[in-house]
């Protein structure tokens, strides 16, 4: 079923909403942040290309290694007709363009030849036209597609949620948390829960912790003193040598936004970590929030620890989980 975008409200939570097909389909193909892009020759290696390339090949922001927002595979129309199953592909975008085409316009469905898939198809009626369109609507095209994945892994954490960490986390800090089989609880002491997934050249890891909240400072709470309660918590978290512990690194400055989740206003700061003592280090997700009806401040930080040269073992793709897993949470107003 089709999803028609309009020009004027091509924000992904528009798309995001529409309708879906009920028909059980087949499993689609492709790993998380692959995407199939059909376009002629001539599209795909000029100024559309270059457009697409641009805002979905982007950099992810806030790693400490190069990757690309989305991994492209581009084929012709005819490649892409020729080839047995490549309509299974979980995202792909087509483009199109000819004196049909009145105007530009995107429309996006989901879950047509399997499941989960999102198919987003933009025409124009010239080059030139389809070029403008991506400059004014290739941000929201991105956030589409990313609000897509992040969704997808999202469910997939509510589906093979750990039963006994669940349970643990709603005895001990109140709330609803979803953390995927796998992981494992590492510490648990006062007011402070580390648990990780280990694999072998890889480690994505959570504390979640809470600490007194400050009536005045809650309302208006920075990055320096998210920081500064980060640091006194996740000391507990060891290095790999003695004596050495994790940390918060300063040679870059941290991001920070508000977010809304369920209701709830977060304050998000991204930044690097470093372990005292040692070399390690990586990219993590702090999400902080003030529980008014019992004075505390609630933390839940993720991190991911990847050293493969060659980015032959990818971070995006964790740090995405890090930030799906996060929208499962569920603490009351």
């Amino acid at each position: 079923m089709k999803t028609p975008v309009s020009l004027l409200l091509a924000a992904a939570a528009a798309i995001v909403a529409g309708c879906r097909s009920g028909d059980i389909k087949v499993s689609s193909m492709g790993k998380p942040y692959e995407m199939f892009v059909i376009a002629p020759t001539e599209l795909w290696k000029g100024a559309v290309g270059d457009s697409i390339r641009a805002y979905l090949a982007d950099e992810v922001e806030m790693i400490n290694q190069p990757e690309p927002r989305f991994t492209l595979y581009s084929m012709t129309p005819a490649a892409y007709q020729a080839t047995p199953n490549n309509n299974r592909h979980r995202n792909i975008l087509i483009l199109k363009t000819g004196g049909q085409y009145a105007h530009s316009d995107m429309t996006a469905r989901y879950d047509t030849y399997a499941e989960p898939q999102l198919e987003v198809t933009i025409t124009a009626p010239s080059t030139d036209s389809m070029a403008a369109f991506l400059h004014l609507y290739g941000a929201d095209l991105v956030h589409l597609f990313e609000i897509t994945e992040r969704d997808r892994l999202t469910v997939r954490a509510d589906k093979f949620k750990d039963p006994k960490i669940h349970a643990l986390i709603r005895e001990k800090f109140g709330f609803e948390m979803s953390i995927p089989q796998g992981y494992r609880v590492r510490l648990d002491t006062t007011n402070f829960l580390w648990i990780s997934y280990e694999l072998p050249l890889a480690s994505v890891g959570f504390t979640i912790y809470t600490y007194p909240a400050d009536p005045v400072e809650a309302r208006n709470e920075t990055a320096g003193r998210i920081i500064a309660a980060r640091n006194a918590a996740v000391m507990q978290v060891p290095g790999p040598s003695a004596g050495s512990y994790m940390t918060t690194g300063t040679a870059f400055l941290p991001d920070q936004k508000m977010l809304t989740v369920h209701g709830r206003r977060w304050m998000q700061v991204r930044g690097f970590w470093d372990v005292m003592g040692d070399f390690m280090g990586g990219p993590f997700i702090n999400y902080t929030t003030c529980d008014t009806a019992r004075n505390r401040m609630v933390a839940i930080d993720g991190y991911v620890y990847s050293p493969s040269p060659n980015n032959k073992v990818p971070m995006r793709n964790y740090v995405r989980q890090i930030e799906a897993i996060f929208m499962t949470v569920r603490l009351p107003e």
